[in-house]
């Protein structure tokens, strides 16, 4: 079982559960998931009464589990993944982090996770979350 936040998570193969889920928390994660994005994890199921969240995605490791070194090839992709999800869904990222960023090394793919903790604003946006941000090319 891993720790997510206020929720449980715990991995089993490419499926993810996400149990304990605040009410708030619960519904960003079931909104953002039932946008199907092709850059967030498919949705698998939603208990609307357990607020338990079942979701799949391909395997590989988090941004910050790759070397330093190799790190910097992705920021672009993420600088436009992150941009495209204010579009997409009307929210910023509020929890933009390496551990929330999914990699395939082999594809470059970018899988965006853990979307718990949406704001509308940028000045909604968390001053931790700022370092990252500007690591990735956005100043604001």
């Amino acid at each position: 079982m891993i720790k997510g936040g206020n929720a449980d998570v715990s991995k089993k193969g490419n499926i993810v559960t996400k149990k304990k889920l605040g009410k708030k928390s619960y519904e960003n994660e079931l909104m953002v998931y039932k946008k199907k994005l092709s850059y967030t994890p498919k949705l698998i199921s939603a208990d609307d009464k357990n607020r338990v969240i079942k979701i799949s995605y391909e395997c590989c490791k988090t941004l910050n589990k790759i070397p330093k070194q190799d790190r910097d090839k992705y920021y672009p992709k993420i600088k436009e993944l992150y941009n495209r999800f204010k579009r997409d869904t009307g929210y910023y990222l509020n929890d933009l982090y390496g551990g929330n960023i999914i990699v395939n090394e082999k594809t470059g793919k970018i899988i965006l996770i853990d979307f718990s903790n949406l704001v509308k604003t940028k000045q909604e946006r968390s001053q931790r979350v700022a370092p990252f941000l500007k690591l990735i090319g956005i100043n604001s």
